[in-house]
């Protein structure tokens, strides 16, 4: 009994220590985790792969239209930023103290197009889109480019003569799918996205007249348990280095 008792406390003793440093490291945790909208895919994995060799601090990206990762913040998700596709959603979350008001960015400007993976028949932009069977278009309830491409069709008066044509995605990355997949015709997507496939379609840039401008912003979120690096990854995104290489993905400089 006299030998048990002595190894039962070092046995406790390590127990309990690599409990304490699990938990420590779990407190200690460098892991940040940004939202996304689906437009964004591939600057933001090169942006985060970028940060992680500078910083040593991984980066955890999940991705999904801006109108779902708004309603999964207002339902407490355990996101650090949000990079949303527009500006007024960052800026709900900071009226409703979601987020922090100091953090809002304007970390892009996006461009919209008109995508198919065949040769258009018409350049003219309407006749192009009037000439489809089937139209894809994200979900203008859900999506900044879903709210671009209503405007543009209503700017183009083929807005009611396209509605029994759309094929509506729940993101703007569902719509590029649909066109891609050719389960549309067309497809009115982020530039950024046709210039990741450049040999695989065709696009028709859409004028930023025919809808009002995408400004892209993020914010850092007032949840985060991570506020000191939450705002290092803000002013990394924002370096005039980062937004070069941004606009190199089809998106428009922003001033700040």
């Amino acid at each position: 009994m006299m030998y048990i008792l002595p190894l039962l406390k070092r046995v406790l003793f390590w127990a309990s220590l690599f409990v304490f440093t699990t938990a420590s490291n779990a407190a200690l945790s460098t892991d940040l985790h940004v939202a996304v909208a689906t437009n964004f895919i591939l600057p933001a994995k090169q942006i985060a792969q970028e940060f992680e060799a500078e910083t040593g601090n991984s980066i955890q990206l999940s991705f999904a239209s801006s109108g779902k990762l708004f309603a999964q913040i207002h339902h407490n998700a355990p996101y650090d930023i949000f990079l949303s596709a527009d500006l007024i959603k960052p800026q709900r979350l900071i009226e409703a103290q979601k987020a922090e008001k100091t953090s809002l960015a304007v970390y892009a400007k996006g461009k919209l197009v008109v995508w198919s993976r065949s040769p258009f028949t018409a350049t003219d932009l309407k006749t192009a889109i009037s000439n489809a069977q089937h139209i894809a278009i994200a979900n203008p309830r859900f999506a900044p480019y879903g709210v671009a491409a209503e405007e543009s069709l209503r700017s183009l008066s083929l807005w009611e003569g396209s509605k029994e044509k759309l094929v509506k995605g729940e993101s703007v990355g569902q719509a590029f799918q649909f066109a891609y997949s050719q389960n549309a015709d067309i497809g009115l997507i982020a530039l950024s996205q046709a210039l990741s496939r450049p040999q695989l379609g065709y696009y028709l840039e859409v004028p930023t007249r025919l809808h009002k401008e995408i400004h892209q912003a993020g914010v850092v979120l007032s949840t985060t348990e991570k506020p000191v690096l939450a705002h290092q990854f803000m002013a990394f995104l924002m370096r005039a280095d980062i937004q070069a290489k941004i606009a190199q993905f089809g998106y428009e400089h922003t001033i700040h």
